[in-house]
């Protein structure tokens, strides 16, 4: 049985108040009672648009299998994809599965004609996957996980947290940055920007960044995203998508996340857990560029590691989306020695158990 337990509040912020639940994390509502407890379906879902699958997009599958904790993996993909020898590997997998997608006819069961229009209407498999993870969690229930991560230990805990859960990331410019109009709000945002760079930049800046990392926002991310089916936040997601106005499409995180943000801040259940940033986002955006610089005088990843990280995603569409083409098994016992990533993944992808 889990018990949310109510922390007092300022007068006038009533409206984003939160709860503790558990001694890790956050979970959104107002409400002192005990309730049953509700496992999140042991299933994760991967979504794919194209043909051509990527060896580290593979191997983000591959460990959610071995170490996730997963009963089914689920490959959600548009496309046949090409039978190359990593793909062909995940079919290996006792509880891999490999599930053709129609994403119109997904939203228009999820949520009905007007997502299915929406989603029709989008060029950028980026923001058609906001729309489907999103269906698929809600419809089906069980975890989504982004294409760029890495998950190191079983999600069992998380699952059973509470109905739904989120996980947060040290951000700068969170939705309401973005939609500042003051000046003062810009500058901190482009000061800490340069601060972040400096560390990202510096050999082993990951060392040190956390040192400060309480200054930047904690933001919710889309990236890694549980609940039952038929959740409410998913389903209140959903709708908000479907408000956005039609000019603003297609614009970058319109519907992904500064809407999720969005709606997260006005979301009254009290069924959705937030977990901080070391379970699914231990480095955060810029800093994670250390995943893959290579160091002559060797790296351990268990450093970056804290003991509650469960996945963690490298941020593919931040400075590490040009080498993902190139990467395969070999490159990475090549420089596991030198790189933070390819340690961590080597030991992975050879059955360790990931402890600190």
């Amino acid at each position: 049985m889990w018990v949310l337990r109510s922390r007092s509040c300022a007068p006038g912020v009533a409206r984003t108040r939160r709860a503790e639940l558990g001694g890790a994390g956050r979970v959104r509502g107002l409400k002192n009672a005990p309730r049953t407890r509700v496992l999140i379906p042991s299933i994760a879902h991967f979504v794919w648009y194209g043909t051509k699958l990527p060896y580290l997009h593979s191997l983000a599958i591959r460990s959610a299998a071995t170490h996730g904790g997963f009963d089914s993996v689920r490959l959600h993909h548009t496309d046949p994809i090409d039978p190359l020898p990593h793909v062909e590997d995940l079919y290996k997998l006792p509880n891999f599965e490999s599930v053709p997608l129609d994403d119109r006819a997904l939203c228009d069961e999820a949520s009905g004609p007007a997502l299915a229009e929406l989603i029709s209407e989008l060029k950028s498999p980026v923001a058609r996957s906001n729309l489907v993870r999103t269906a698929l969690v809600y419809r089906d229930g069980g975890v989504y996980l982004d294409m760029d991560t890495l998950t190191v230990r079983p999600f069992d805990e998380v699952r059973a947290r509470a109905p739904g859960f989120l996980g947060e990331e040290h951000i700068v410019f969170p939705e309401q940055v973005v939609a500042s109009w003051n000046p003062l709000v810009k500058a901190k945002a482009y000061f800490q920007t340069t601060v972040r760079d400096v560390f990202r930049r510096i050999p082993h800046g990951y060392r040190h960044f956390p040192r400060i990392e309480h200054h930047y926002h904690r933001a919710v991310n889309g990236a890694i995203l549980g609940g039952v089916p038929g959740h409410a936040f998913c389903a209140q997601y959903l709708t908000a998508m479907t408000e956005v106005p039609r000019s603003r499409w297609n614009k970058p995180h319109a519907l992904g996340t500064h809407l999720l943000q969005s709606v997260y801040k006005s979301y009254s259940g009290d069924d959705l857990h937030t977990f901080p940033p070391p379970y699914f986002y231990p480095l955060p955006p810029e800093i994670s560029a250390h995943w893959f610089r290579l160091y002559r005088d060797g790296v351990d990843p268990m450093e970056v590691l804290d003991p509650v990280t469960c996945c963690v995603h490298w941020y593919a569409s931040v400075r590490t989306k040009k080498i993902v083409a190139t990467v395969d098994e070999a490159e990475l016992r090549r420089v596991a020695g030198r790189q933070l990533f390819a340690s961590l993944a080597t030991r992975v992808i050879d059955g360790d158990v990931i402890d600190r």
